[in-house]
Parts: structure tokens; sequence; C-alpha cells
């Protein structure tokens, strides 16, 4: 085999280069998972299902939201930062980011507005609209900085990112809404959103302390391409999510807490998925002059596809036991939504070689 083709710049292989983002990822992923466990029985059965229904409101805002905010960046930085000469990369990401960051401004004041008008005509309450543009401006900067630390091909904090604001969305939740009922378990996701930013903080600082060395050219179809990247992620996370809309608006508050809890499980897998591409995309890009880009992919979601499928079949057996006996007797009808959205999950590791080749 070519020596172009067998090592990277450094004199690594391709596969070494893969493996430390998906190790990363997998890590993450892993420890997000025991986070999501406990987001997924102890604050439902803490909550209730009418009180769940309205936390997963706001959460349902609040990650719709950030990923129309974002501008599709993690997947526009993961793509074009690696494939730059190394010496522009550091600058590239800064660019790339504040220019995401300065565009963003105009949409959130309208989204501000918005809230605004809704709160003060009644449509949604005031103090919720406050915790969800709040929460939303944290993560959304939380983001934007993480994206540039994960087109350098850093995926440490990216990946630890949801394993810390779980982890803290929980405990602020418990404590919260012991002392404030559901109006803290909302604040509560504000919280999980400052954590987010002080992690962030922590892992890009030197990025922008240090001044950029060179000049940097912004790539001339990048701003097209984050705009259609920002589309999809933003129309994706409309159809994973919006049951949980359809039903606040539709039903009772207690439906949409048992449809909040299927649809927040299978998301949690079909997330563990997508994270796991999200990853291996920088190294994949700067590797895709030697053609070997589509078929790692390829062979990632084949593998992924070999242990989701036989999971999925076995779930969809297992909740009827298994959800009364985690979640409690309220929860008992929640049962019946469970098996159309573990369905969802097969579709996962396809979906997610499509988006990214």
């Amino acid at each position: 085999m070519p020596e172009s083709v067998r090592a990277g710049p450094r004199g690594t292989s391709s596969a070494g280069d893969l493996r430390r983002p998906v190790v990363a990822g997998v890590l993450g992923k892993v420890a997000e998972a025991a986070t999501l466990v406990l987001l997924a029985t102890v604050v439902p059965r803490l909550l209730g299902p009418a009180d769940y229904g309205r936390l997963s409101v706001t959460l349902t805002l609040v990650a719709v939201g950030s990923v129309a905010m974002t501008l599709g960046g993690a997947t526009l930085l993961a793509r074009y930062v690696p494939a730059a000469p190394p010496e522009q990369r550091r600058g590239l990401a800064r660019a790339l980011t504040l220019r995401l960051a300065r565009n963003r401004i105009a949409p959130f004041v309208l989204l501000t507005l918005v809230g605004a008008v809704l709160a003060v005509g009644g449509w949604f309450p005031a103090r919720e609209t406050v915790w969800v543009l709040l929460a939303l401006a944290l993560n959304v900067v939380a983001t934007l900085a993480l994206q540039a630390d994960l087109g350098l091909g850093r995926a440490g904090a990216w990946s630890a990112r949801f394993p810390v604001q779980n982890a803290v969305l929980i405990a602020a939740v418990v404590a919260l809404y012991g002392a404030a009922g559901v109006d803290g378990a909302i604040a509560g996701v504000a919280v999980a959103g400052a954590a987010g930013l002080a992690l962030a903080a922590a892992a890009t600082a030197p990025l922008w302390r240090a001044a950029p060395r060179v000049p940097v050219d912004l790539p001339p179809d990048a701003a097209r391409f984050g705009m259609v990247a920002a589309g999809t992620g933003a129309l994706t996370q409309f159809v994973q999510r919006g049951g949980v809309v359809a039903a606040a608006v539709l039903s009772t508050d207690e439906e949409t807490g048992h449809a909040a809890v299927a649809i927040g499980v299978a998301l949690a897998a079909t997330y563990a998925v997508a994270q796991v591409f999200v990853v291996t995309l920088p190294a994949l890009s700067a590797r895709q002059a030697e053609g070997a880009a589509e078929p790692a992919l390829r062979r990632l979601a084949g593998a992924l596809l070999a242990a989701v499928l036989p999971s999925m079949a076995l779930a969809v057996f297992a909740v009827g036991v298994a959800v009364p006996i985690v979640l409690g007797a309220a929860y008992t009808n929640a049962v019946a939504a469970f098996p159309l959205a573990l369905a969802t999950v097969v579709l996962a590791p396809l979906n997610a070689l499509l988006l990214q080749a």
C-alpha cells in the first residue's frame, strides 16, 4: 500500500487517527448513558407525568433552538478546518466560530421578541419563557466554542459536554423541584446550560487567547454549507423531538410526559450512534483525498447496525415489564409508545451514514 495512504501527516495511520476520536466519543457516550438512565428514570418518577411533560417541552425547545442557532457549526468546522493547511487551522477555527456567533445575534434578538409576545399574550408562561431563552443562550455559546475544539481534532471536551450537563441537570432538577416545584425543575435546564458553558470555556480558553499567526481566508462555500447543515439539523431535531411539542399542544400534560419518556429513550440511543460519526468527521475530512472516507463510514455504519438491530428488538419485548417497574405505575400507559419510538433507532446508523457522506 502506498505510504500516502497508510500514514497521515505525522506518520500516524489513518486507523489510529480514527481510533482516537471514536474512543473519545464512545467513552463520552458511556458516561452520558449513565446520566441518561437517571434522567429517564429518576426525574420522570420524581416529577410525575404532568410536571415531567412541562419540563420536557422546555428541554425540547432548548434542544431544537440550539441546533438551529448554531448554524450547523459542528459539521462546518469539522469539515473545513482539518482540510486547511496546518498553520491555518487555529485561525480558521477562530474565524469561522466568530462569524457564526455574529450571525446568530439578530436571530436571537428576534426569538427573544417572539418569546416576549407569547408571554405577554398568555400563550406561554412568562417564567418558562425566560428560562428557555437563558438556557438557549448558554447552550448556543457553549456549542459554538466546543465546535471549534472539535474542528481542531480534539473530541474530549465535545464528548464530555453532555454527560456533564446531564449530571448537573439531574442534580438541579432534584434540588430545585423540591424547593420550587416545576418552575424550579425548569430553571434547572438553565443551570445545566451554565455548566456546559463553563466546560467549554475551560477547554477552549487557549484558542481564544492566542492571536492567529497567519491570516486566513474563509472558504467561499463554507457559509452555504453551514446553512444547509443547519437546516438539516433543525429539521431533524423537529422530526425527532416534535412529538413532545405536538403532545403538549394537542393533549394533556400527563400524555405529554408519556410521549416524552418514550421519545427520550429512543433519542438517547439515536444520539449515541450519531456521536460516533460526528467525532470521526475531522479525521476523515483530513483524508478525503485518499478516497478512504466513505468506505470507512460504510464499515462503521454496518457495525453499528449489527449491534442496534437485535438490541432494539429485545428492548421492544422488555418495555412492557420494565417501564412500570422503573418509572412507576403512573407511566403504564406510556408502554404503548415505546415500540414505535424504538423502531426509529434502527434507522440511526443508515441516517448518520447518509448525512456524513
